[in-house]
């Protein structure tokens, strides 16, 4: 089908850990444009937009994009379902789930309190974690964004949140 994307096999991929609030994988929030590059070591963004402070970049290679605080500090990594590393926690994947596999891992109450957003995306608050969905073919799989703790407070929200609108669009 003309509109299925490229999807990195099992074993291609980076397998990540989250640690709530804290980092994704090796990348920290509150890191520097640069170190970010340099961890991600990749030899830069395939695409960048904005400043260091308040700015994005995207790595294709990686399946990654991040965005920055004003003080140009690593805020929020989403990960892209079809390209980017295997995200877990505890023993959940995260990354590249169908909207059921989700769904079954909230109603057993592995997952933390949440609220839906206003496109019916599962948000929790006080983990920094929203489960977006984005769509490839005929399937939709799990493209989570994480964000630190300074984001935390309704950053679900497009209104009230501190993810960049571009984020929302994607």
């Amino acid at each position: 089908m003309l509109l299925d994307p490229e999807v990195k096999s099992d074993a291609e991929r980076l397998r990540w850990v989250f640690v709530p609030l804290v980092s994704v994988g090796p990348l920290q929030f509150g890191m520097s444009r640069g170190q970010v590059i340099d961890t991600l070591s990749t030899g830069g963004p395939t695409y960048s937009e904005g400043s260091a402070g308040s700015g994005f970049d995207f790595f294709y290679e990686v399946g990654v994009t991040v965005y920055y605080s004003d003080q140009g500090e690593l805020a929020c990594v989403a990960v892209d379902p079809f390209q980017g590393p295997l995200v877990s926690i505890e023993s959940f994947q995260l990354t590249h789930r169908l909207p059921s596999e989700v769904e079954a891992w909230m109603k057993r109450g592995e997952a933390w309190e949440f609220r839906l957003n206003r496109r019916g995306e599962p948000s929790f608050e006080e983990v920094g974690l929203v489960i977006r969905g984005k769509q490839g073919g005929d399937l939709i799989r799990s493209r989570p964004v994480f964000v630190s703790r300074e984001w935390a407070a309704g950053f679900a929200s497009e209104d009230r949140g501190f993810i960049p609108l571009r984020e929302w669009r994607e």
